[in-house]
C-alpha cells in the first residue's frame, strides 16, 4: 500500500527559501531614484499675451543598477520615465521615455546602448545652470538631444582627469542610400574635469542634419566672503549637413554664445545667464537672459524663484517668465 505524504510549509521555512530563490534569479541591486520639479509661473508672450501656469519641469522616475559579473567587470542597466505632475497625462501619455540603456563597464571604460542623453550636450557640464527651466539653452540652439538607437563608449577614469565620450546612430533605414550605414551619426566629446576646472570639447557629426562644435569653460572659486563663486563661458559652431534642409533664416551656418554665473552663500544661491543665438532651426537672432535665486530646504531640496527674457525676430518666440518653484531629489 503506497502512502502519500503532503507537507504544508510554515511561515518560517517559506521565509528560509525565499532569500534562496532570490539569489537564484539574481541580486536585486538596482536603485529607485527621481526628482520631482513643480513650478507656478507667468508666462508673457508678445503674440498671445499673458497666463498663469503650474509647470511640471523635466520631472522624473528612474531604476537603475550595476551587477558585478567578475571582480572588474559589472552590468549596468537604466530605465527612466519624465513624469507629468501638473497635467498627470501629456497628450496621451503618463510618462515618456528618457535615458533607457543597458551596458558593460570594466577598467577600460564602460559601453551601453539604448536611448541616451548625447556626449555633444552632455559635454557643458554644469554651464546650463537653468536646465530643465525656461532658461535653458535647448529653447534658443539647437544639439540639446537625446537620442534612440544610440551605442556609446566612455573612458571614465582611465585617462585620470580626462574623459573622452564617442556615440554613434545608426541608420536603421535600409531602403535609404544614406541612412543605412553603422555610423550615420556621430557625437563626441572630451572633458578635463578637475575641482576648480571645467573644460569640453563636444562635436556633433549629421546629428539632426548638422554638423556642430561646442566648447565649454568653467571656473570655481571658494571662498569668496566666505562663499563660492562658480563662472562659465560658451561657444558653439553648426552647420547644416542636408542641402534639403536650413536654418529658420535660410543660411546654413549659426554661432551661439554664453555666459553663466552663480554665487552661493550658505543656504542660498543666485544664479544668472546670458545666451546669444545668430540663428537655429526654429529661431532666428535670438537671445536669453535669466535671473534665479535658490534657497536649500534640508539637505536636497530647493525653493527657487527665476526671471526669464526670450527675445527673437519671430513674434512668436518673444516670452518673460516670472517663476516660483520647489525641486525635491530622491
Amino acid at each position: 500500500m503506497r502512502h502519500k505524504f503532503y507537507w504544508v510549509p510554515s511561515f518560517g521555512a517559506i521565509l528560509c527559501f525565499f532569500p534562496v530563490w532570490v539569489h537564484a534569479l539574481g541580486p536585486i541591486d538596482g536603485t529607485v531614484y527621481g526628482r520631482l520639479n513643480v513650478s507656478y509661473q507667468n508666462e508673457h508672450s508678445a503674440e498671445s499675451g499673458s497666463v498663469w501656469k503650474l509647470e511640471s519641469n523635466a520631472s522624473r522616475l528612474g531604476f537603475k543598477g550595476k551587477t558585478s559579473i567578475e571582480d572588474s567587470l559589472a552590468l549596468l542597466y537604466q530605465i527612466e520615465y519624465g513624469v507629468e505632475v501638473d497635467d498627470g497625462d501629456k497628450n496621451g501619455q503618463t510618462v515618456s521615455q528618457r535615458d533607457t540603456f543597458v551596458g558593460i563597464q570594466g577598467e577600460w571604460g564602460r559601453l551601453k546602448g539604448g536611448r541616451i542623453t548625447i556626449p555633444f550636450k552632455e559635454a557643458k557640464g554644469g554651464f546650463d545652470l537653468f536646465n530643465d527651466l525656461q532658461g535653458e539653452l535647448g529653447k534658443i540652439i539647437d544639439g540639446e538631444e537625446r537620442l534612440s538607437n544610440v551605442l556609446q563608449y566612455d573612458s571614465r577614469r582611465l585617462l585620470g582627469p580626462l574623459a573622452v565620450t564617442l556615440a554613434i546612430v545608426p541608420g536603421e533605414n535600409p531602403g535609404e542610400g544614406d541612412e543605412d550605414g553603422p555610423a550615420d551619426g556621430v557625437s563626441g566629446s572630451l572633458v578635463l574635469s578637475q575641482k576648480q576646472l571645467y573644460m569640453s570639447i563636444g562635436f556633433n557629426a549629421d546629428i539632426k542634419q548638422q554638423d556642430q562644435l561646442r566648447l565649454i569653460g568653467g571656473w570655481r572659486w571658494d571662498a569668496v566672503g566666505s562663499g563660492s563663486l562658480n563662472v562659465g563661458a560658451f561657444y558653439q559652431r553648426s552647420k547644416i549637413s542636408d542641402s534639403e534642409i536650413s536654418f529658420i533664416d535660410g543660411k546654413d551656418k549659426a554661432n551661439a554664445y554664453g555666459v553663466s554665473a552663480a554665487y552661493g552663500l550658505q543656504s542660498n544661491t543666485l544664479k544668472a545667464q546670458y545666451i546669444v543665438s545668430d540663428r537655429s532651426i526654429s529661431r532666428s537672432d535670438a537671445s536669453q537672459f535669466s535671473l534665479a535665486v535658490d534657497h536649500k530646504l534640508g539637505k536636497r531640496s530647493v525653493l527657487y524663484g527665476y526671471y526669464t527674457r526670450r527675445d527673437a525676430d519671430e513674434e512668436g518666440q518673444r516670452n518673460r517668465y516670472v517663476a516660483i518653484g520647489i525641486k525635491h531629489p530622491f
